[in-house]
């Protein structure tokens, strides 16, 4: 979906799944989507919908057991990353893709200082000297707006505020030089005011030097300045797919649009905002016919019978609904 067109990574028909003793939860199950160098994609949905896996799956950091990627393609560079040895797949990460863990008080070493983590991943990847990967990490703290970059090197990450520590995240991810970012909720458990400041830092990063971004959030919100194309995920699965305009202001798929009408907007007056009732279905036991549908504010006797496909509702605008092509006039309905 990038402007371009000079594509970085392609993801085919990924089906990562666990094995448990209740059954097999298809975490992932057939998502698909391109990035393009200094692209920003975001991936958007509920709490368990495969956001956080399918990242995990790119890296191949899924847990085996009990998961395993099942399916599926990870062209990086012309390269699958899901057949590369595992000495082959650490020169990936952090070389080409750094990524951005969920909370960073546990993905940071609390008994190293900030700047021992991020200049160890330097010595050890880039082949720098000690002194050289100090410099490097003194410049990359600057780089991420973390004042009096000299002294924070040498403090630990208790005595960081949360924006900081996040910033140190950011720093480390990007301390080899990476072509992608994985930023897995970046700016969650932040209060609103860093939250917008990690978010323009991140958008800043990408432009100044030409980063490939997949943004992983469940804040629709969050991701309006940043981000020029949208996936939206629902169980395990891509339910819509299209440049972030299209979904915002034109969404074809039922979740999409309840997701969207549940956030409140500047720009338009709302009496209520719209709830999405009911829960996020169990991945071992999905629903016949689509998954929304027993939660979806327009069903019909089809939804609950037949899985709808992934088809271009217009050009460049994919969603999985079977309404998608004559999607306005539900929404109409349901609005009215």
């Amino acid at each position: 979906m990038g402007a371009n067109g000079e594509r970085l990574l392609e993801v085919r028909g990924l089906k990562t799944y666990f094995h448990t003793q209740a059954g097999v939860v298809k975490a992932v199950d057939g998502v698909s989507f391109d990035l393009d160098r200094g692209e920003a994609l975001a991936v958007v949905g509920e709490s368990g919908c495969g956001k956080s896996v399918t990242a995990l799956s790119i890296l191949n950091l899924i847990p085996d057991p009990p998961g395993k990627v099942e399916e599926g393609e990870v062209i990086f560079e012309g390269r699958n990353l899901l057949e590369l040895s595992d000495r082959e797949i650490r020169q990936v990460r952090g070389n080409h893709i750094g990524m951005i863990f969920q909370d960073p008080m546990t993905s940071l070493n609390p008994v190293f200082t900030i700047g021992n983590q991020i200049r160890e991943p330097i010595q050890i990847h880039l082949g720098l000297s000690r002194k050289e990967a100090k410099q490097r990490a003194i410049e990359l703290l600057e780089m991420v707006e973390i004042p009096q970059a000299e002294k924070r090197y040498k403090m630990y990450p208790h005595e960081f505020s949360g924006g900081m520590r996040q910033r140190a995240m950011i720093a480390m991810a990007l301390s080899c030089e990476p072509m992608m970012l994985i930023a897995d909720e970046p700016s969650t458990a932040l209060d609103v005011t860093i939250q917008a400041q990690i978010m323009e830092l991140i958008g800043r990063l990408q432009r100044e030097i030409n980063l490939a971004v997949m943004l992983i959030t469940h804040d629709l919100g969050v991701v309006a300045g940043v981000a020029e194309a949208v996936l939206v995920m629902y169980a395990g699965k891509v339910v819509e797919y299209a440049d972030i305009g299209r979904v915002y202001y034109n969404s074809r798929h039922p979740y999409a649009w309840s997701l969207m009408r549940s956030v409140p907007r500047m720009d338009e007056k709302r009496e209520r905002l719209l709830t999405i009732g009911g829960s996020p279905p169990s991945l071992i036991n999905l629903p016949p016919g689509c998954s929304f549908s027993p939660r979806c504010p327009f069903a019909e006797e089809i939804c609950s019978e037949q899985e709808p496909p992934l088809v271009e509702a217009e050009p460049g605008h994919l969603s999985a609904c079977h309404f998608a092509r004559d999607f306005e006039r539900h929404g109409k309905g349901v609005e009215d």
